[in-house]
Protein backbone atom coordinates (compact mmCIF):
# COMPACT_ATOMS: atom_id res chain seq x y z
CA UNK A 1 0.00 0.00 0.00
CA UNK A 2 1.57 3.71 -1.46
CA UNK A 3 -0.36 5.53 1.23
CA UNK A 4 -1.73 5.40 4.46
CA UNK A 5 -5.53 4.81 4.67
CA UNK A 6 -6.87 8.75 6.01
CA UNK A 7 -10.14 6.56 7.40
CA UNK A 8 -8.47 3.93 9.53
CA UNK A 9 -4.60 3.18 9.57
CA UNK A 10 -3.44 6.77 9.89
CA UNK A 11 -6.39 8.16 12.38
CA UNK A 12 -5.84 5.26 14.54
CA UNK A 13 -2.66 5.80 14.37
CA UNK A 14 -2.68 9.60 15.56
CA UNK A 15 -5.33 8.88 17.81
CA UNK A 16 -2.41 6.10 19.31
CA UNK A 17 0.18 8.75 19.16
CA UNK A 18 -2.05 11.43 20.73
CA UNK A 19 -3.35 8.92 23.76
CA UNK A 20 -0.24 8.20 24.25
CA UNK A 21 1.21 11.54 25.46
CA UNK A 22 -0.17 11.03 29.32
CA UNK A 23 0.87 7.12 28.68
CA UNK A 24 4.42 6.19 29.43
CA UNK A 25 3.77 2.24 28.09
CA UNK A 26 1.22 3.63 25.10
CA UNK A 27 4.59 5.91 24.18
CA UNK A 28 7.14 3.11 24.39
CA UNK A 29 4.80 1.55 21.70
CA UNK A 30 4.94 4.16 19.07
CA UNK A 31 8.39 3.25 17.14
CA UNK A 32 6.86 0.15 16.57
CA UNK A 33 3.98 1.67 14.84
CA UNK A 34 5.98 4.39 13.04
CA UNK A 35 7.82 1.20 11.89
CA UNK A 36 5.00 -0.63 10.39
CA UNK A 37 3.62 2.97 8.76
CA UNK A 38 6.85 3.88 7.19
CA UNK A 39 7.63 0.52 5.78
CA UNK A 40 10.65 0.25 8.46
CA UNK A 41 11.52 -2.46 11.04
CA UNK A 42 13.47 -0.56 13.37
CA UNK A 43 12.70 2.80 15.15
CA UNK A 44 13.98 4.69 17.59
CA UNK A 45 12.61 8.06 18.45
CA UNK A 46 14.65 9.96 21.47
CA UNK A 47 16.27 13.52 22.14
CA UNK A 48 19.77 14.05 21.44
CA UNK A 49 22.38 16.10 23.29
CA UNK A 50 25.45 17.33 22.59
CA UNK A 51 26.08 16.59 26.13
CA UNK A 52 27.66 12.92 26.54
CA UNK A 53 25.01 10.90 28.34
CA UNK A 54 22.28 13.51 27.84
CA UNK A 55 20.88 11.76 25.06
CA UNK A 56 17.39 10.41 25.76
CA UNK A 57 15.37 7.11 24.05
CA UNK A 58 12.04 7.74 24.40
CA UNK A 59 10.63 5.08 22.02
CA UNK A 60 12.43 1.86 20.27
CA UNK A 61 11.53 -1.19 18.54
CA UNK A 62 12.12 -4.35 20.49
CA UNK A 63 15.19 -5.00 18.04
CA UNK A 64 16.91 -2.65 20.58
CA UNK A 65 17.31 -5.20 23.29
CA UNK A 66 18.27 -4.18 26.85
CA UNK A 67 21.70 -5.45 25.84
CA UNK A 68 22.08 -3.95 22.81
CA UNK A 69 20.89 -0.47 24.51
CA UNK A 70 23.33 -0.70 27.19
CA UNK A 71 26.47 -1.80 24.54
CA UNK A 72 25.53 1.30 23.32
CA UNK A 73 25.52 3.48 26.30
CA UNK A 74 28.80 1.88 27.49
CA UNK A 75 30.94 1.41 24.73
CA UNK A 76 29.13 2.62 21.42
CA UNK A 77 28.18 5.99 22.36
CA UNK A 78 31.92 7.02 22.21
CA UNK A 79 32.46 5.90 18.83
CA UNK A 80 28.89 7.88 17.82
CA UNK A 81 29.03 8.19 14.21
CA UNK A 82 25.53 9.75 13.79
CA UNK A 83 26.71 13.19 15.05
CA UNK A 84 27.50 14.52 11.86
CA UNK A 85 24.11 13.35 10.58
CA UNK A 86 22.05 14.62 13.51
CA UNK A 87 23.80 18.46 13.15
CA UNK A 88 22.50 17.77 9.44
CA UNK A 89 19.04 17.23 10.21
CA UNK A 90 16.69 20.45 10.11
CA UNK A 91 13.12 20.42 12.26
CA UNK A 92 10.56 19.11 9.76
CA UNK A 93 12.98 17.93 7.49
CA UNK A 94 14.28 14.39 6.62
CA UNK A 95 17.75 12.97 5.93
CA UNK A 96 17.97 9.80 4.21
CA UNK A 97 20.31 7.27 3.25
CA UNK A 98 22.63 4.24 4.44
CA UNK A 99 25.40 3.25 6.50
CA UNK A 100 27.62 3.56 3.57
CA UNK A 101 27.65 7.23 3.45
CA UNK A 102 28.89 7.98 6.92
CA UNK A 103 32.14 7.87 6.76
CA UNK A 104 34.63 5.87 5.08
CA UNK A 105 34.99 2.25 5.57
CA UNK A 106 32.15 2.15 8.22
CA UNK A 107 30.94 -1.04 7.13
CA UNK A 108 34.27 -2.74 8.35
CA UNK A 109 34.36 -1.05 11.72
CA UNK A 110 33.20 -2.80 15.05
CA UNK A 111 30.38 -0.41 15.38
CA UNK A 112 28.91 -1.25 12.34
CA UNK A 113 29.44 -5.32 12.72
CA UNK A 114 28.55 -5.46 16.46
CA UNK A 115 25.94 -2.86 17.02
CA UNK A 116 24.36 -1.62 13.71
CA UNK A 117 23.78 -4.93 11.55
CA UNK A 118 22.95 -7.12 14.38
CA UNK A 119 20.18 -4.29 14.67
CA UNK A 120 19.22 -4.39 11.44
CA UNK A 121 20.30 -0.91 10.51
CA UNK A 122 21.55 -0.25 7.06
CA UNK A 123 19.15 2.30 4.92
CA UNK A 124 17.98 5.09 7.20
CA UNK A 125 15.43 7.77 7.34
CA UNK A 126 16.23 10.96 9.53
CA UNK A 127 14.19 13.17 11.01
CA UNK A 128 14.54 16.19 12.93
CA UNK A 129 11.03 16.86 15.17
CA UNK A 130 12.37 20.43 17.46
CA UNK A 131 15.47 21.89 18.65
CA UNK A 132 15.68 22.79 22.03
CA UNK A 133 17.34 26.03 23.86
CA UNK A 134 20.15 24.02 25.08
CA UNK A 135 21.27 22.67 21.93
CA UNK A 136 19.66 18.72 22.06
CA UNK A 137 16.82 18.36 20.04
CA UNK A 138 13.87 15.49 19.17
CA UNK A 139 14.74 13.17 16.69
CA UNK A 140 13.10 10.39 14.83
CA UNK A 141 15.14 7.36 13.35
CA UNK A 142 13.66 4.78 10.51
CA UNK A 143 15.59 1.80 9.55
CA UNK A 144 15.53 -1.09 6.79
CA UNK A 145 18.18 -3.93 6.43
CA UNK A 146 20.44 -3.96 3.78
CA UNK A 147 18.34 -7.11 1.98
CA UNK A 148 14.90 -5.43 2.32
CA UNK A 149 16.14 -2.19 -0.19
CA UNK A 150 15.82 1.67 0.43
CA UNK A 151 13.00 3.59 1.14
CA UNK A 152 10.91 5.10 -1.45
CA UNK A 153 9.40 8.38 -1.70
CA UNK A 154 6.32 6.75 -0.54
CA UNK A 155 8.00 6.07 2.44
CA UNK A 156 9.45 9.54 2.80
CA UNK A 157 6.06 11.07 1.88
CA UNK A 158 4.17 9.44 4.51
CA UNK A 159 6.68 10.24 7.25
CA UNK A 160 6.50 13.94 6.23
CA UNK A 161 3.23 14.26 6.68
CA UNK A 162 3.44 12.59 10.45
CA UNK A 163 6.05 14.73 11.50
CA UNK A 164 3.63 17.89 12.39
CA UNK A 165 1.89 15.53 14.78
CA UNK A 166 4.97 14.25 16.75
CA UNK A 167 6.10 17.57 17.00
CA UNK A 168 2.84 18.30 18.56
CA UNK A 169 2.56 14.99 20.47
CA UNK A 170 6.15 15.18 21.96
CA UNK A 171 5.49 18.67 23.34
CA UNK A 172 2.11 17.53 25.14
CA UNK A 173 4.07 14.64 26.52
CA UNK A 174 6.92 17.25 28.12
CA UNK A 175 3.76 19.19 29.21
CA UNK A 176 1.88 16.78 30.76
CA UNK A 177 5.48 15.10 32.40
CA UNK A 178 6.52 18.44 33.80
CA UNK A 179 2.66 18.59 35.41
CA UNK A 180 3.07 15.32 37.34
CA UNK A 181 6.23 15.98 38.72
CA UNK A 182 4.77 19.36 40.01
CA UNK A 183 1.76 17.60 41.02
CA UNK A 184 3.96 14.41 42.52
CA UNK A 185 6.40 17.20 44.91
CA UNK A 186 2.87 18.89 45.88
CA UNK A 187 1.16 15.62 47.41
CA UNK A 188 5.05 14.94 48.91
CA UNK A 189 4.87 18.40 50.64
CA UNK A 190 1.61 17.63 51.46
CA UNK A 191 2.01 14.21 53.03
CA UNK A 192 5.39 16.14 54.87
CA UNK A 193 2.94 18.51 56.74
CA UNK A 194 2.68 18.06 60.60
CA UNK A 195 -1.12 19.07 60.26
CA UNK A 196 -3.80 17.27 58.56
CA UNK A 197 -4.54 17.48 55.11
CA UNK A 198 -7.56 16.28 53.25
CA UNK A 199 -8.32 16.64 49.54
CA UNK A 200 -12.40 15.99 49.18
CA UNK A 201 -14.72 16.32 46.33
CA UNK A 202 -17.60 18.45 46.59
CA UNK A 203 -19.69 15.83 48.50
CA UNK A 204 -17.51 15.56 51.16
CA UNK A 205 -15.88 11.93 49.15
CA UNK A 206 -11.72 11.63 50.31
CA UNK A 207 -9.72 11.96 47.06
CA UNK A 208 -6.48 12.09 49.38
CA UNK A 209 -5.29 11.67 52.84
CA UNK A 210 -2.13 12.40 54.59
CA UNK A 211 -0.55 10.64 57.07
CA UNK A 212 -1.52 12.78 59.61
CA UNK A 213 -5.07 13.41 58.73
CA UNK A 214 -4.79 9.31 58.43
CA UNK A 215 -3.65 9.13 62.24
CA UNK A 216 -6.61 11.67 63.37
CA UNK A 217 -9.47 9.84 61.57
CA UNK A 218 -8.14 7.10 63.37
CA UNK A 219 -7.73 8.42 66.67
CA UNK A 220 -10.89 9.63 67.62
CA UNK A 221 -15.00 8.78 66.71
CA UNK A 222 -15.82 12.70 66.14
CA UNK A 223 -14.03 12.85 62.79
CA UNK A 224 -13.63 9.74 60.60
CA UNK A 225 -13.74 8.49 56.83
CA UNK A 226 -17.50 6.58 56.93
CA UNK A 227 -18.06 5.12 53.11
CA UNK A 228 -14.93 7.12 51.69
CA UNK A 229 -16.86 10.22 53.26
CA UNK A 230 -15.57 12.82 55.38
CA UNK A 231 -17.77 12.17 58.79
CA UNK A 232 -18.32 13.86 61.63
CA UNK A 233 -20.87 12.60 64.79
CA UNK A 234 -22.20 15.92 65.76
CA UNK A 235 -25.10 16.15 63.04
CA UNK A 236 -25.10 20.22 62.74
CA UNK A 237 -21.62 20.47 62.41
CA UNK A 238 -21.32 17.75 59.97
CA UNK A 239 -23.69 19.69 57.89
CA UNK A 240 -21.84 22.82 58.76
CA UNK A 241 -18.98 20.87 57.42
CA UNK A 242 -20.10 19.63 53.94
CA UNK A 243 -21.83 22.99 53.33
CA UNK A 244 -18.48 24.47 53.61
CA UNK A 245 -17.16 21.68 51.48
CA UNK A 246 -19.54 22.28 48.65
CA UNK A 247 -19.10 25.83 48.51
CA UNK A 248 -15.03 25.70 48.50
CA UNK A 249 -15.37 23.14 45.65
CA UNK A 250 -17.55 25.12 43.85
CA UNK A 251 -16.26 28.15 43.69
CA UNK A 252 -13.85 28.60 40.82
CA UNK A 253 -17.10 27.34 38.70
CA UNK A 254 -18.60 30.08 40.45
CA UNK A 255 -21.69 28.60 41.63
CA UNK A 256 -20.44 28.26 45.11
CA UNK A 257 -21.55 30.86 47.67
CA UNK A 258 -18.58 31.04 49.85
CA UNK A 259 -14.76 29.79 50.46
CA UNK A 260 -15.26 27.41 53.02
CA UNK A 261 -15.27 28.21 56.68
CA UNK A 262 -13.68 27.56 60.30
CA UNK A 263 -14.81 24.65 62.35
CA UNK A 264 -14.67 23.92 66.05
CA UNK A 265 -14.49 19.87 66.69
CA UNK A 266 -15.17 19.07 70.53
CA UNK A 267 -13.59 15.53 70.86
CA UNK A 268 -13.96 15.56 74.92
CA UNK A 269 -13.93 17.45 77.98
CA UNK A 270 -10.24 18.60 77.44
CA UNK A 271 -9.67 18.11 73.28
CA UNK A 272 -10.79 20.34 70.33
CA UNK A 273 -9.71 19.99 66.67
CA UNK A 274 -9.72 22.62 64.41
CA UNK A 275 -11.02 22.41 60.82
CA UNK A 276 -10.11 24.60 58.14
CA UNK A 277 -11.73 24.08 54.76
CA UNK A 278 -10.48 26.13 51.63
CA UNK A 279 -10.82 26.32 47.61
CA UNK A 280 -8.65 24.01 46.17
CA UNK A 281 -8.39 25.94 42.59
CA UNK A 282 -8.57 23.81 39.83
CA UNK A 283 -4.97 25.19 38.18
CA UNK A 284 -3.45 23.07 41.10
CA UNK A 285 -4.37 19.74 39.88
CA UNK A 286 -5.90 20.22 36.47
CA UNK A 287 -7.02 16.92 34.82
CA UNK A 288 -5.78 15.09 37.85
CA UNK A 289 -8.85 15.65 39.92
CA UNK A 290 -11.38 15.59 36.89
CA UNK A 291 -13.81 16.76 40.11
CA UNK A 292 -14.55 20.43 41.87
CA UNK A 293 -12.66 19.85 44.95
CA UNK A 294 -11.75 21.13 48.42
CA UNK A 295 -8.78 21.17 50.96
CA UNK A 296 -8.96 20.34 54.85
CA UNK A 297 -6.82 21.26 57.07
CA UNK A 298 -7.33 20.02 60.62
CA UNK A 299 -5.05 20.13 63.64
CA UNK A 300 -5.58 19.54 67.45
CA UNK A 301 -6.29 23.01 69.30
CA UNK A 302 -3.52 22.18 71.90
CA UNK A 303 -1.20 20.84 69.17
CA UNK A 304 2.47 22.66 69.98
CA UNK A 305 1.71 26.35 67.87
CA UNK A 306 4.75 27.10 65.46
CA UNK A 307 5.06 31.04 65.47
CA UNK A 308 4.32 32.67 62.67
CA UNK A 309 7.77 33.94 61.46
CA UNK A 310 8.81 30.29 61.47
CA UNK A 311 5.60 29.34 59.22
CA UNK A 312 6.57 32.23 57.02
CA UNK A 313 10.26 30.86 56.91
CA UNK A 314 8.78 27.16 56.01
CA UNK A 315 6.30 28.21 53.65
CA UNK A 316 8.15 30.90 51.63
CA UNK A 317 11.61 30.36 52.00
CA UNK A 318 12.18 33.85 53.77
CA UNK A 319 15.18 34.42 55.83
CA UNK A 320 14.67 35.37 59.44
CA UNK A 321 15.21 39.00 58.90
CA UNK A 322 12.44 38.74 56.04
CA UNK A 323 10.03 36.87 57.79
CA UNK A 324 10.79 39.45 60.52
CA UNK A 325 9.47 41.96 58.17
CA UNK A 326 6.39 40.03 56.35
CA UNK A 327 4.94 39.37 59.82
CA UNK A 328 5.59 43.25 61.03
CA UNK A 329 3.57 43.80 57.88
CA UNK A 330 0.63 41.98 58.37
CA UNK A 331 0.33 43.23 61.79
CA UNK A 332 -0.22 46.69 60.48
CA UNK A 333 2.86 47.93 60.83
CA UNK A 334 4.44 50.54 57.73
CA UNK A 335 7.77 50.62 56.13
CA UNK A 336 9.16 53.43 58.09
CA UNK A 337 8.12 52.02 61.27
CA UNK A 338 9.85 48.46 60.61
CA UNK A 339 12.64 50.37 59.42
CA UNK A 340 12.97 52.45 62.96
CA UNK A 341 11.93 49.48 64.88
CA UNK A 342 15.37 47.06 63.17
CA UNK A 343 17.47 50.56 63.17
CA UNK A 344 18.47 50.29 59.72
CA UNK A 345 17.50 52.91 56.73
CA UNK A 346 14.31 53.20 54.88
CA UNK A 347 16.11 52.18 51.64
CA UNK A 348 17.15 48.74 53.12
CA UNK A 349 13.56 48.00 54.46
CA UNK A 350 12.01 48.86 50.74
CA UNK A 351 14.66 46.26 49.60
CA UNK A 352 13.87 43.54 52.43
CA UNK A 353 10.43 44.25 51.22
CA UNK A 354 10.64 43.76 47.47
CA UNK A 355 12.35 40.32 48.44
CA UNK A 356 9.71 39.35 50.38
CA UNK A 357 7.44 40.55 47.98
CA UNK A 358 8.60 38.45 45.09
CA UNK A 359 9.63 35.38 46.99
CA UNK A 360 5.73 35.25 47.81
CA UNK A 361 4.74 36.04 44.41
CA UNK A 362 3.39 39.10 44.56
CA UNK A 363 3.95 42.98 43.47
CA UNK A 364 2.76 45.44 46.25
CA UNK A 365 2.47 45.31 50.24
CA UNK A 366 -1.58 45.10 50.02
CA UNK A 367 -1.63 42.18 47.53
CA UNK A 368 0.62 40.32 50.01
CA UNK A 369 -0.69 41.15 53.22
CA UNK A 370 -4.07 40.13 51.80
CA UNK A 371 -2.78 36.91 50.19
CA UNK A 372 -0.71 36.04 53.67
CA UNK A 373 -3.85 36.98 56.29
CA UNK A 374 -6.27 34.31 53.84
CA UNK A 375 -3.00 31.44 53.52
CA UNK A 376 -4.60 28.52 54.95
CA UNK A 377 -1.60 27.11 56.82
CA UNK A 378 -1.43 30.07 58.64
CA UNK A 379 -5.04 31.03 59.22
CA UNK A 380 -5.47 27.69 61.66
CA UNK A 381 -2.18 29.04 63.76
CA UNK A 382 -3.80 32.60 63.97
CA UNK A 383 -7.98 32.45 64.03
CA UNK A 384 -9.00 32.87 67.75
CA UNK A 385 -11.38 30.07 68.76
CA UNK A 386 -13.90 33.24 68.91
CA UNK A 387 -14.24 33.42 65.40
CA UNK A 388 -15.03 29.41 64.50
CA UNK A 389 -18.00 29.25 62.08
CA UNK A 390 -19.57 26.62 63.89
Amino acid sequence: MDALNISSEFSELLVALYTSTANPSGWRAMAGRFARSVGAHSCQIGIWSPKPGASQRLSWTDNYTPDMINAYQTVYYKQHPWVAWVRRIVPGSLVTGNVTTIAPHFMRSEIYNDYCRRLGIFHVIGAGVERKADGAFSIIGLHRDQKSGAFTDSHRRRLTSLMPHVRQALALRETIGHLNIERGALFSGLQSLKMGVSIVDMNGDLLFANATAEDLFRSQAQLSIRDGRMHLADLRKRHTLLKAINEAANVDSGQGAGAGGLLCVQLNDERKLWLRVCPLPESVFGESLRVPAAIVFSRHADAEPVALQQWLMRLYGLTRAEARLAEALANGHGLAECSARACVSINTTKTLAKRVYAKTGHHSRSKFVRDLLNNPFLAIETQAPGNSAA
